[in-house]
């Protein structure tokens, strides 16, 4: 059983019911990814969630990466456990460590994050080298920042007509350091270096990343994924930036330039969303940071930006107010103040189909109380996570949630919990837990927490249901019932209660051993509502619903209608016959699929001369990036070309809003295998 700490030993400065729960060994910790479960634990990724400046302390050693932001609304930032920090004993466990370290730091709020490889730690961190080593080639008159895991950053889909990289820099988060960087950690390659291993290593590209230091086994972030055939990362930047007969599209010109960001290669490891956002808000800053600094050295403004960040999660509050949405909003707005042609490009999801969304309304509920199944997989080596999202601002006065395990089996007690906070937890978000225990062992936490201190969630974290000889401890497989008794203070009106369940299928790269779960509707979809409660209608990227990012859903060519798993903004369809749509439909709509026999889009493999396809809207949204860097360097509007689609009236009928909801503003004309095949730049050829 989970032992309650003392105050002055909880993770209490950061304790979301995530952190508690991935960093505590009586709970999730040994199910966690490698980096967390295998980790020496003194370095580490954090946030600050709050304005203000982070000082050096004694014995801890602080890093923040490069910025474009003089003044953030959120402060990525590594720290580094020297083991000299003066309250720490030989007696601290890692949770308490964290917790020590984190509370020796002056600030408004701070979240840890996903842990860093001590390899990827360079001696020195310069940030005033930026750029050093970098050669200015044709000056961009438009920059595509493309942010995503294995990167083949040494690509012929990456030369311009002269045979040197148009990639000019690319920060590897994961890669072992050098001993003096101006990157806080991992490597940056630029063009200079990238044209040198060409020069060097001929076509024998896998021989340029081991010599850059992109294929390493010893360091699991990064390892190697750049030996696969084809990447996540390669066919997204293959489609946005690269020039190649295997994606088929108009050429991009020489001054379109490219700055990457290889995020750590099992950032996807981890189901719960935990850890990931200090990495991607700092690849957002340094992709801002890099383009201002390449301008500076052209003695020009700020230089047009499209950032493609084709990635995302399922779970979330979906309101544009969580710490990384609040991050990047506040980084886009202030960077179109410089420069108005400055985008950040998302994409909807693939999960309309997959059942891991619902909302609840006033006509769903039986005398004050809502009750839906979640089923739970068989052979599941990865955690599952729920989350339930009650309204912004809404007090739940005596609500609570009772979890109740697969008929046939039981818990040592009730998982019950109120919708209140547990006075015992100081600082931090309002919150309360409990344990779900089966046969003496944790195999769950049942949570609420008032996140950000301004919208209630409830959440439940399961382990997997493969055994584990080590931990004797496992979920049972089956539907689980969540029963939300909210009769004290029924939802009325327009007020909705959403679940979202965190995507957790397996990355066949990985190999995580994830099998997704899925919600259950056990009325029977009798409910008085024309929408079902579990519905495709909300299920969108969970990240990605800040008001100014550009989300891009995916259709299918031939058909010219949404793909199936496209995701959705939310809809709500009220008994008296009026509609409401969620601010966060789609902007675009792309081609996600050339037809029912050629779905997905085509696109370049790891190495030179080979191609792959891939299905989702993160292609699509690719594609939309594209289309409007292109249109940018060619002196037109961003969205050139694009048809505008028809927006629904005042009285907004049902289907209108599902249109809308799903296809957004404009639709994109077809980007990938638009042209026939042309000579590769520079000869090719695939390395060996």
């Amino acid at each position: 059983m989970f032992q309650q700490r003392a105050p002055t030993e909880q993770i209490d400065r950061y304790t979301g019911p995530y952190e508690r729960w991935i960093y505590a060994p009586e709970l999730g910790f040994p199910f966690a990814f490698p980096a967390i479960k295998n980790g020496a634990g003194t370095h580490f990724s954090a946030l600050m969630e709050g304005q203000g400046m982070l000082e050096q302390k004694p014995g801890i050693d602080i890093r923040v990466p490069p910025l474009w932001s003089e003044d953030p609304q959120v402060t990525p930032f590594a720290i580094h456990d020297k083991g000299t920090a003066p309250t720490l004993t030989e007696d601290d466990t890692q949770d308490t460590k964290l917790s020590k370290i984190l509370h020796a730091l002056d600030g408004p709020r701070f979240r840890l994050n996903m842990p860093i490889n001590p390899k990827t730690w360079p001696d020195t961190y310069d940030p005033a080298t930026a750029l050093n080593g970098w050669t200015a080639t044709t000056p961009p008159k438009a920059i595509i920042g493309v942010i995503d895991d294995g990167i083949p950053f040494v690509h012929r889909a990456f030369l311009d007509s002269t045979g040197k990289s148009r990639i000019n820099l690319c920060w590897l988060q994961a890669a072992k350091a050098e001993n003096s960087a101006a990157v806080p950690f991992g490597r940056e390659v630029t063009n200079t270096e990238i044209d040198t291993l060409r020069a060097d290593h001929g076509r024998n590209e896998m021989a340029m990343y081991r010599a850059s230091g992109a294929i390493d086994r010893d360091l699991p972030e990064l390892g190697t994924v750049l030996t696969h055939h084809a990447t996540h990362g390669g066919h997204i930047a293959g489609i946005a930036a690269g020039n190649d007969c295997y994606v088929g599209a108009d050429a991009l010109p020489d001054d379109v330039q490219i700055l990457a960001v290889q995020l750590p290669n099992t950032i996807a490891w981890d189901t719960s969303g935990i850890g990931k956002e200090m990495m991607m808000l700092s690849a957002m800053e340094y992709i801002m940071h890099r383009a201002r600094a390449i301008a500076d050295r052209y003695n020009v403004p700020e230089i047009p930006l499209i950032v493609n960040f084709s990635y995302g999660w399922s779970a979330n509050r979906h309101d544009g107010q969580s710490s990384f949405e609040l991050a990047v909003e506040n980084l886009v707005t202030q960077r179109k103040g410089f420069q108005p042609l400055t985008e950040l490009v998302m994409p909807t999801g693939n999960n309309f189909a997959n059942d891991m969304h619902a909302r609840f309304m006033e006509p769903d509920m039986t005398d004050g109380i809502i009750e839906f199944g979640w089923k739970i997989m068989p052979d599941d080596r990865t955690s599952s996570y729920l989350e339930i999202w009650l309204p912004p601002d809404f007090d739940p006065a005596g609500w609570d949630v009772v979890v109740t395990p697969p008929e046939g089996t039981d818990l040592d007690v009730p998982g019950f919990i109120p919708v209140a906070p547990d006075p015992n937890l100081a600082n931090g978000d309002p919150r309360r837990f409990t344990e779900l225990e089966r046969g003496g062992a944790n195999i769950g936490q049942l949570s609420v927490d008032k996140h950000l201190g301004n919208r209630w969630r409830i959440m439940i974290a399961l382990v997997p249901t493969v055994p584990d000889p080590a931990e004797f401890r496992r979920t049972p497989v089956g539907t689980w019932t969540i029963k939300v008794d909210m009769s004290a203070t029924p939802l009325a009106g327009a007020q909705a209660m959403d679940v979202w369940v965190q995507r957790d299928d397996d990355p066949t790269q990985l190999g995580t051993g994830g099998q997704q779960s899925r919600l259950v509707d056990l009325a029977g979809n009798a409910a008085a509502n024309p929408l079902p409660p579990i519905r495709g209608y909300g299920c969108i990227n969970g990240i990605g619903t800040a008001p100014s990012t550009i989300r891009v859903a995916g259709y299918d060519q031939t058909t010219r209608e949404p793909s199936p798993y496209s995701g959705s903004s939310a809809l709500a369809a009220l008994p008296g016959g009026d509609v409401i749509m969620g601010p966060e439909a789609p902007v675009i709509s792309a081609v996600a699929d050339q037809g029912a026999f050629r779905p997905g889009l085509p696109s370049i493999g790891v190495l030179s001369g080979s191609g792959a396809r891939i299905v989702g809207t993160s292609a699509a949204a690719a594609a939309a990036s594209r289309l409007m860097v292109a249109n940018i360097a060619a002196d037109l509007d961003p969205k050139q070309g694009f048809e505008p689609l028809p927006e629904p009236g005042p009285d907004v009928t049902l289907e209108a809003a599902k249109n809308k909801a799903r296809s957004g503003t404009y639709r994109a004309p077809p980007v990938c295998g638009s042209k026939p095949p042309q000579p590769a730049v520079n000869g090719g050829g695939a390395g060996v």
